[in-house]
């Protein structure tokens, strides 16, 4: 990855933060102390997941993961790790079948519709299991849904609104 790669990825991050420490600011500046409680957990939470994906020796993958919301701009993914979680030996792998599963979901998204999502990854019975979860409207539900079927993807209740 090239140095003006990193700085960019960098600069991103800090926005972010600053963004999660104006809004603290802002209900501190209020007296919504409750706010502020809950805000700062949120983001406690959010940093435990980051660290979990930063360790989970799967570059490509975290890095991908890592930098969706600036790279994807009519979705913005949220991700859940439960726990450490050694992902090395299925890296490019994971990669490819995330970037597959967006894509998929661009063929059948609708202008200006903005999709929220939740990738949780986890462990389950030592297998490395990706439960998606998005919130939106999607065209042509039935042909997406068996799309989505064909990569492998299970318990499709068609993408739901």
């Amino acid at each position: 990855m090239e140095s003006h790669e990193v700085l960019h990825i960098l600069r991103h991050k800090r926005h972010d933060w600053m963004n999660q420490i104006q809004l603290v600011q802002g209900y501190a500046s209020m007296g919504k102390m409750e706010r502020v409680k809950e805000h700062l957990r949120q983001i406690v939470d959010q940093a435990e997941h980051e660290r979990r994906l930063l360790n989970c020796k799967a570059d490509n993958f975290s890095l991908w993961l890592f930098t969706f919301n600036w790279s994807y701009n009519q979705y913005q993914l949220t991700y859940l790790l439960d726990e450490d979680i050694d992902l090395s030996s299925h890296d490019k792998q994971l990669a490819a079948y995330a970037k597959k599963i967006v894509s998929t979901l661009d063929e059948h998204s609708i202008n200006d519709e903005l999709y929220e999502g939740i990738l949780h990854i986890y462990k389950s019975n030592e297998l490395i299991s990706l439960s998606w979860s998005w919130v939106g409207e999607f065209n042509r539900k039935q042909e997406l849904a068996e799309k989505l079927e064909s990569f492998g993807v299970t318990d499709i209740d068609n993408p739901r609104k």
